[in-house]
């Protein structure tokens, strides 16, 4: 019985299913691979940072002034060469020069001063000396006359006594036994005044030992004051040089101005202000802030990093390979500071200066789509998932 689909039945008996296996085998070939790369390939993860930078090793030197005053020179050119101690900015220090000048007058006047009371200390000594001798001398002289006073009184009472006897008996007439006696007493006296004297003698000489003591001890104790006074004026300088000293600006190090404030003579400068910046010669580092999370116990030394220069477009100027060098432990200002040791090829156009900004990318870890996805996953039910997309591996340049 013919059929008014003639056509469509030739056409499904002539088909075959070749077209749809070859179809369907194509689909699992894609669909295997895909999940050998899903389960199977390695990704780099990185973890980057807009905020680094190029460093020399040793740090900037901050020059500021030490006191308040006003600027009366200044050296100063920006991209300047300096020496560690040159003098960069002098500030005013009349006041303190005239002071100085002044400790310097009254200490020049001090040693002929103690040198006079020294010589009248040791002339007062001998004085002294001299003067303890000659009452020695006074005193022995008094003491010889003193033994012959007793000598000639014991010699009168004696003389009295037998002129007193031979009176008595009518021997001698009683006028000469009074004078005899008279003569006793008269040497009794002179025996007694010399005592006397003996002992004034002593008591004036001890008298002008003190005296003399006392006036060597007030000579003493003036020299002594002399003598603070001297080493309390050359304090006194020492202190003024170098409060003078802090008016002379000095650079902190050798290198190259990289900063300087708009500074001119006259101008008045405040304690602790930043005047410029001395850059120190020497190799360059990579430096960046990450945020806590990204960096601490993500980044470890060795670590194979990556710079693009803001300045330099990477696709034309390439990036700087670099490595961890130091990872920071503590929190500032919600970063983490890590340095990086750069290594820049010798053919490299990228020139390398101080200062040039750019980011950094750190690569931390492998790991599989599966494992970055089921990753994203947990930490975006957990509620600690970033804003951004995960990082995956930029393509080569």
């Amino acid at each position: 019985m013919p059929t008014s689909f003639s056509r469509t039945t030739r056409s499904l008996a002539n088909d075959s299913s070749r077209y749809a296996v070859i179809a369907w085998l194509i689909a699992v070939s894609i669909l295997a691979g895909w999940s050998a790369w899903f389960f199977l390939a390695g990704i780099t993860v990185y973890e980057t940072s807009t905020k680094a930078r190029l460093e020399v090793n040793q740090s900037a030197h901050p020059v500021a002034a030490l006191v308040a005053s006003k600027i009366v020179a200044t050296r100063l050119l920006l991209g300047q060469e300096v020496q560690a101690g040159e003098v960069l900015i002098e500030l005013d220090a009349s006041s303190e020069k005239l002071r100085l000048h002044e400790e310097e007058t009254r200490l020049k006047a001090l040693p002929p001063q103690i040198a006079s009371i020294q010589k009248q200390i040791a002339a007062l000594e001998q004085a002294k000396s001299q003067d303890h001798r000659a009452s020695l001398a006074v005193t022995r002289s008094a003491q010889s006359r003193h033994k012959e006073a007793i000598a000639a009184a014991e010699f009168a009472k004696d003389h009295e006594r037998r002129l007193t006897e031979l009176s008595g008996s009518g021997r001698i007439p009683l006028i000469e036994a009074l004078r005899a006696k008279a003569e006793s007493q008269k040497l009794s006296s002179a025996r007694d005044a010399l005592s006397s004297d003996i002992q004034r003698t002593e008591l004036d000489a001890e008298t002008r030992i003190h005296q003399e003591q006392a006036e060597i001890e007030n000579l003493k104790r003036e020299a002594a004051r002399l003598n603070g006074e001297l080493e309390t004026t050359r304090m006194t300088i020492e202190r003024l040089k170098q409060d003078i000293e802090k008016h002379f600006i000095r650079s902190p190090a050798s290198g190259q101005i990289g900063d300087v404030a708009p500074l001119q003579v006259g101008a008045y400068v405040a304690a602790g202000e930043k005047l410029a910046t001395v850059v120190p010669r020497g190799k360059l580092r990579i430096v960046a802030d990450f945020y806590p999370a990204d960096a601490l116990g993500k980044i470890h030394p060795g670590q194979v990093a990556r710079m693009r220069l803001d300045g330099f477009p990477w696709a034309e100027y390439g990036t700087i390979q670099a490595r961890v060098s130091r990872v920071g432990t503590e929190i500032r200002d919600n970063r983490v500071r890590v340095e990086f040791t750069p290594e820049l090829s010798a053919k490299s156009p990228i020139i390398m200066q101080h200062g040039l900004p750019g980011s950094i990318e750190v690569s931390i870890e492998q790991m599989t789509p599966a494992v970055m996805i089921l990753r994203a996953a947990g930490q975006f039910m957990s509620g600690t998932a970033k804003p951004q997309a995960p990082p995956t591996e930029p393509r080569p340049l």
